[in-house]
Protein backbone atom coordinates (compact mmCIF):
# COMPACT_ATOMS: atom_id res chain seq x y z
CA UNK A 1 0.00 0.00 0.00
CA UNK A 2 0.82 3.61 -0.45
CA UNK A 3 1.27 6.45 2.02
CA UNK A 4 0.37 9.77 0.16
CA UNK A 5 1.44 12.99 1.89
CA UNK A 6 1.29 16.68 0.86
CA UNK A 7 -0.48 20.17 2.10
CA UNK A 8 -3.34 21.64 1.96
CA UNK A 9 -2.90 23.79 -1.63
CA UNK A 10 0.76 24.48 -3.11
CA UNK A 11 0.48 28.49 -4.13
CA UNK A 12 2.59 30.16 -1.23
CA UNK A 13 5.07 32.66 -2.29
CA UNK A 14 6.06 32.53 0.98
CA UNK A 15 7.52 28.74 0.09
CA UNK A 16 9.91 30.53 -2.04
CA UNK A 17 13.64 30.45 -0.84
CA UNK A 18 12.71 27.34 0.98
CA UNK A 19 10.46 24.68 0.00
CA UNK A 20 10.99 26.25 -3.47
CA UNK A 21 13.86 27.19 -4.88
CA UNK A 22 14.78 30.86 -4.92
CA UNK A 23 12.76 32.73 -7.75
CA UNK A 24 10.45 30.46 -8.39
CA UNK A 25 7.81 31.77 -10.15
CA UNK A 26 4.10 30.70 -9.64
CA UNK A 27 3.52 28.89 -12.64
CA UNK A 28 5.76 26.55 -11.86
CA UNK A 29 5.28 25.95 -8.28
CA UNK A 30 3.28 22.58 -8.59
CA UNK A 31 6.10 21.29 -11.15
CA UNK A 32 8.39 21.92 -7.97
CA UNK A 33 6.28 20.59 -5.28
CA UNK A 34 5.58 17.54 -7.11
CA UNK A 35 9.57 17.00 -7.50
CA UNK A 36 9.12 16.49 -3.49
CA UNK A 37 6.05 15.48 -2.15
CA UNK A 38 3.50 12.81 -3.82
CA UNK A 39 0.10 14.54 -3.47
CA UNK A 40 -1.79 17.45 -3.21
CA UNK A 41 -5.11 18.71 -2.09
CA UNK A 42 -6.71 21.34 -4.51
CA UNK A 43 -8.55 24.04 -2.61
CA UNK A 44 -9.45 25.71 -5.09
CA UNK A 45 -12.27 23.46 -6.37
CA UNK A 46 -14.62 24.47 -3.62
CA UNK A 47 -15.73 27.77 -4.89
CA UNK A 48 -15.92 26.62 -8.42
CA UNK A 49 -15.53 23.56 -11.84
CA UNK A 50 -11.83 23.84 -12.52
CA UNK A 51 -11.30 24.96 -15.82
CA UNK A 52 -9.91 22.52 -18.27
CA UNK A 53 -6.50 24.39 -19.19
CA UNK A 54 -6.32 23.89 -15.48
CA UNK A 55 -6.54 20.57 -15.60
CA UNK A 56 -4.22 20.01 -18.53
CA UNK A 57 -1.61 22.01 -16.46
CA UNK A 58 -1.93 19.79 -13.39
CA UNK A 59 -1.09 16.68 -15.34
CA UNK A 60 1.48 18.49 -17.21
CA UNK A 61 3.51 19.57 -13.92
CA UNK A 62 3.04 16.28 -12.20
CA UNK A 63 4.45 12.64 -12.67
CA UNK A 64 2.73 9.15 -12.88
CA UNK A 65 1.40 8.64 -9.73
CA UNK A 66 1.27 11.69 -8.24
CA UNK A 67 -2.47 12.19 -7.05
CA UNK A 68 -4.08 15.40 -6.95
CA UNK A 69 -7.00 15.54 -3.94
CA UNK A 70 -9.56 18.01 -5.38
CA UNK A 71 -12.30 19.45 -2.87
CA UNK A 72 -15.79 19.76 -4.37
CA UNK A 73 -17.97 22.80 -4.89
CA UNK A 74 -19.30 24.38 -1.63
CA UNK A 75 -22.48 24.43 -3.09
CA UNK A 76 -22.82 20.61 -2.85
CA UNK A 77 -22.58 20.51 1.13
CA UNK A 78 -22.81 24.34 2.46
CA UNK A 79 -25.90 25.73 0.36
CA UNK A 80 -28.89 25.47 2.36
CA UNK A 81 -31.11 26.61 -1.20
CA UNK A 82 -32.93 23.74 -3.08
CA UNK A 83 -31.57 22.76 -6.18
CA UNK A 84 -30.84 19.61 -7.58
CA UNK A 85 -27.64 19.49 -5.68
CA UNK A 86 -27.10 15.79 -7.30
CA UNK A 87 -26.69 17.11 -10.74
CA UNK A 88 -23.79 19.38 -9.34
CA UNK A 89 -22.08 16.31 -8.09
CA UNK A 90 -22.21 14.75 -11.42
CA UNK A 91 -21.10 17.59 -13.25
CA UNK A 92 -18.24 17.98 -11.05
CA UNK A 93 -17.17 14.18 -11.29
CA UNK A 94 -17.02 14.42 -14.92
CA UNK A 95 -15.39 17.57 -15.02
CA UNK A 96 -12.16 15.95 -13.55
CA UNK A 97 -12.56 12.95 -15.60
CA UNK A 98 -9.55 14.02 -17.77
CA UNK A 99 -7.33 13.79 -14.48
CA UNK A 100 -7.35 10.26 -14.68
CA UNK A 101 -5.09 7.56 -12.44
CA UNK A 102 -3.78 11.37 -10.57
CA UNK A 103 -7.47 12.01 -9.78
CA UNK A 104 -7.35 11.20 -5.88
CA UNK A 105 -10.19 10.73 -3.93
CA UNK A 106 -12.26 13.82 -4.19
CA UNK A 107 -13.04 15.99 -0.91
CA UNK A 108 -15.96 16.63 0.51
CA UNK A 109 -16.94 18.92 3.38
CA UNK A 110 -19.71 18.84 5.36
CA UNK A 111 -20.17 22.09 7.60
CA UNK A 112 -21.31 21.81 11.35
CA UNK A 113 -24.51 23.81 10.40
CA UNK A 114 -25.11 21.26 7.84
CA UNK A 115 -26.99 18.31 9.95
CA UNK A 116 -27.19 14.35 9.75
CA UNK A 117 -28.88 13.21 6.12
CA UNK A 118 -27.77 10.39 5.35
CA UNK A 119 -30.15 10.39 2.00
CA UNK A 120 -27.98 13.69 0.83
CA UNK A 121 -24.74 11.76 1.26
CA UNK A 122 -26.02 8.86 -0.66
CA UNK A 123 -27.40 10.82 -3.48
CA UNK A 124 -24.22 12.84 -3.63
CA UNK A 125 -21.92 10.04 -3.58
CA UNK A 126 -24.26 8.14 -6.42
CA UNK A 127 -23.80 11.27 -8.74
CA UNK A 128 -20.60 11.96 -7.88
CA UNK A 129 -19.12 8.74 -9.45
CA UNK A 130 -15.71 8.40 -8.04
CA UNK A 131 -14.33 7.84 -4.43
CA UNK A 132 -14.74 10.73 -1.90
CA UNK A 133 -12.96 11.63 1.18
CA UNK A 134 -16.57 12.73 3.41
CA UNK A 135 -15.66 15.29 6.40
CA UNK A 136 -17.74 15.77 8.69
CA UNK A 137 -17.84 18.49 11.64
CA UNK A 138 -21.11 17.89 12.79
CA UNK A 139 -20.34 14.95 15.15
CA UNK A 140 -24.55 13.63 14.40
CA UNK A 141 -23.35 11.94 11.37
CA UNK A 142 -20.47 9.99 13.35
CA UNK A 143 -22.71 6.69 13.19
CA UNK A 144 -22.61 3.08 11.47
CA UNK A 145 -25.38 4.26 9.18
CA UNK A 146 -23.54 7.10 7.63
CA UNK A 147 -20.22 4.97 7.89
CA UNK A 148 -22.05 2.45 5.70
CA UNK A 149 -23.14 4.84 3.14
CA UNK A 150 -19.37 6.52 2.82
CA UNK A 151 -18.26 2.71 2.74
CA UNK A 152 -20.57 1.49 0.40
CA UNK A 153 -19.53 4.07 -2.67
CA UNK A 154 -15.73 2.77 -2.13
CA UNK A 155 -15.01 6.31 -0.14
CA UNK A 156 -13.35 6.82 3.38
CA UNK A 157 -14.50 8.84 6.15
CA UNK A 158 -11.95 11.41 6.93
CA UNK A 159 -10.13 12.08 10.20
CA UNK A 160 -9.55 15.51 11.17
CA UNK A 161 -7.42 16.66 13.84
CA UNK A 162 -8.42 19.96 14.63
CA UNK A 163 -9.80 22.38 17.37
CA UNK A 164 -13.57 22.35 17.88
CA UNK A 165 -14.35 19.49 15.04
CA UNK A 166 -15.04 16.07 15.79
CA UNK A 167 -12.43 13.18 15.67
CA UNK A 168 -13.41 10.62 13.52
CA UNK A 169 -12.97 7.12 13.57
CA UNK A 170 -10.63 6.02 10.39
CA UNK A 171 -13.00 4.14 8.04
CA UNK A 172 -13.17 3.28 4.74
CA UNK A 173 -11.02 1.88 1.50
CA UNK A 174 -8.22 4.11 1.96
CA UNK A 175 -7.41 6.50 5.09
CA UNK A 176 -7.60 10.15 4.57
CA UNK A 177 -5.85 12.38 7.34
CA UNK A 178 -6.23 16.23 7.85
CA UNK A 179 -3.60 17.49 10.38
CA UNK A 180 -4.47 20.89 10.98
CA UNK A 181 -2.54 21.85 13.70
CA UNK A 182 1.17 22.29 15.06
CA UNK A 183 2.38 19.57 16.60
CA UNK A 184 5.65 19.21 18.43
CA UNK A 185 8.02 16.94 17.50
CA UNK A 186 6.72 14.22 19.52
CA UNK A 187 3.26 14.79 18.78
CA UNK A 188 4.00 14.96 14.74
CA UNK A 189 6.25 11.51 16.10
CA UNK A 190 2.68 9.72 17.13
CA UNK A 191 1.65 10.75 13.74
CA UNK A 192 3.73 9.45 11.87
CA UNK A 193 3.97 6.34 13.27
CA UNK A 194 0.18 6.02 13.51
CA UNK A 195 -0.34 6.71 9.52
CA UNK A 196 2.76 4.43 8.62
CA UNK A 197 0.71 1.98 10.41
CA UNK A 198 -1.84 2.67 8.69
CA UNK A 199 -0.85 2.60 5.12
CA UNK A 200 0.46 -1.10 6.03
CA UNK A 201 -3.43 -2.36 4.89
CA UNK A 202 -4.23 0.54 2.67
CA UNK A 203 -3.77 3.60 0.50
CA UNK A 204 -3.23 6.51 2.77
CA UNK A 205 -3.59 10.28 2.20
CA UNK A 206 -2.24 12.49 4.58
CA UNK A 207 -2.37 16.39 4.45
CA UNK A 208 -0.48 18.74 6.86
CA UNK A 209 -2.70 22.78 6.93
CA UNK A 210 -0.43 25.15 4.86
CA UNK A 211 2.10 27.02 7.20
CA UNK A 212 5.33 27.76 6.72
CA UNK A 213 6.23 24.11 8.74
CA UNK A 214 4.00 22.18 6.80
CA UNK A 215 6.14 20.87 3.44
CA UNK A 216 9.02 19.82 6.24
CA UNK A 217 6.33 18.04 7.88
CA UNK A 218 5.24 15.66 5.20
CA UNK A 219 8.60 15.23 4.04
CA UNK A 220 8.98 14.32 7.29
CA UNK A 221 6.17 11.64 6.95
CA UNK A 222 7.55 10.31 3.59
CA UNK A 223 11.02 9.69 4.49
CA UNK A 224 9.85 7.77 7.75
CA UNK A 225 7.50 5.78 5.88
CA UNK A 226 10.32 4.37 3.57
Amino acid sequence: MTLFAGTSGFSYAEWVGDFYPPKTPAGRFLGEYAKRLNAVEINNTFQRLPREEALAKWIADTPAGFKLCLKAQRALTYSGIAFPKEEVARQFGARIEPLGERAGPVLLQFPPTQKRNPELLEGLLENLGRPAAVEFRDPGWLDPEVYSVVIRHGGAVVVTDQEDWPLAEAAGEFGYFRLRREYSDEELERWIRRLAEEAVRRDVYAFFRHSPQAPGRALRLLDAAG
